[in-house]
């Protein structure tokens, strides 16, 4: 049986489009193509933030601003004909080509840009926005040393302005009181205060932009694209958000792990003894995590988008090696140990009652080892 062809007739892809079961919280679930998945994701996921925070107020630096959730909804609307195409047909072929041609593509912020940049190419050739690119990646540079670059130059054909816009990738782990500051990514060196601060100090102080096809253009307009996914400590049971976040950013969960060193001969017992104490006075962290059947490690790329396949290779594996009946059991044993499960992203397999589903749900989740004897939920140095 072949696949169809690209050319599916508007009339078939407009009937799957009403046949999606729409989630209004994670569209891209309902794509079954990876890339598709990853695609609608970075179109229908918000900008993290709900307004730019100044971090140098005493600077002369220019207005940045951030596009609205209700702007990426409108971009995604308007954009779902073709990600059925892509998804439905040999159309997918012309989506896997340019990220795969893209450098570094197993990177999740090369990945991201070339996800962007696909969607602003090949929906400005099929009308479907008015955002036309005119430059990316430019080089900048001090004397004959580089500096930085900027990510993309576009020209805005409904408001006829040129607009900058850095992008970014963040996967953030949040602790009290959850200021900028205070969301940090694996990399403890990596947090949000930081990465604006840069973009605010660098990238955007850029004026003149020198351009191969457009010659020099002076930018209007300055738009910081920061998407990805918060995780919140298992301990928070309420989260206020506060003014500058996204209400509606994908919000999920990290867990505490104190990391243990490998036990020394002359180490003395009343020291391995305090250690194993404070081991399981974390087993109280894990308690928010009830109803789970289940945990696998997450591949690299699914900081982005869950990989079905993966989830039944778990299933297959864990029915192969415990058998059905002891899935669950085995799936508690490896939970009650969970410090030795490396740092890292997961996927907790949630009991299909609790979500009120025939299916298994499958919710990411972030272990991060710790030193610290307390504040398990804290990521402050």
């Amino acid at each position: 049986m072949t696949e169809p062809t690209s050319h599916l007739s508007s009339t078939l892809i407009n009937a799957a489009v009403e046949n999606l079961t729409i989630k209004k919280d994670a569209p891209w679930e309902e794509y079954k193509r990876p890339y598709v998945r990853d695609l609608a994701y970075a179109l229908a996921c918000p900008n993290v933030l709900a307004e730019w925070i100044d971090f140098a107020p005493h600077e002369n630096n220019a207005i940045i601003a951030v596009h609205s959730a209700s702007f990426w909804q409108g971009q995604y609307e308007a954009y779902r004909v073709r990600l059925v195409e892509l998804d439905t047909t040999t159309a997918y072929q012309d989506l896997t080509r340019y990220l795969l041609a893209r450098p570094s593509s197993n990177r999740l912020g090369f990945h991201f840009e070339g996800l962007l940049s696909f969607w602003l190419t090949d929906g400005y050739t099929h009308g479907l926005h008015s955002y036309e690119i005119i430059a990316s990646n430019v080089q900048l540079f001090r004397g004959k040393q580089t500096t930085g670059e900027l990510d993309l130059i576009l020209y805005n054909h409904q408001e006829k302005l040129t607009e900058h816009w850095e992008l970014a990738i963040k996967f953030f782990m949040g602790s009290a009181p959850f200021a900028p500051e205070n969301w940090v990514g694996i990399n403890s060196n990596d947090n949000l205060e930081r990465k604006m601060s840069h973009m605010q100090t660098k990238q955007f102080c850029t004026v003149w932009v020198d351009t191969e096809n457009h010659g020099q253009v002076k930018i209007d307009k300055r738009y910081a694209v920061i998407k990805g996914r918060f995780f919140l400590p298992t301990t928070v049971t309420k989260f206020i958000y506060p003014n500058w976040l996204a209400p509606s950013l994908p919000m999920h969960r990290w867990l505490a792990v104190l990391k243990i060193q490998n036990n020394r001969d002359d180490q003395p017992n009343s020291e391995i003894i305090q250690k194993q104490n404070q081991v399981s006075s974390i087993e109280s962290i894990i308690e928010p995590l009830d109803g789970i059947t289940g945990i696998r490690r997450a591949h690299y790329i699914e900081w982005f988008t869950q990989r079905d396949f993966y989830n039944s290779k778990y299933v297959e594996n864990s029915r192969s090696e415990s058998g059905e009946n002891n899935k669950e059991s085995t799936s508690s044993e490896m939970l009650s140990n969970h410090q030795a499960l490396p740092q890292g992203l997961y996927f907790i397999e949630v009991n299909a009652n609790q979500k009120r589903s025939s299916q298994a749900y499958y919710e990411p989740l972030v272990i991060l080892q710790t030193n610290k004897d307390d504040g398990h939920d804290s990521l402050s140095n």
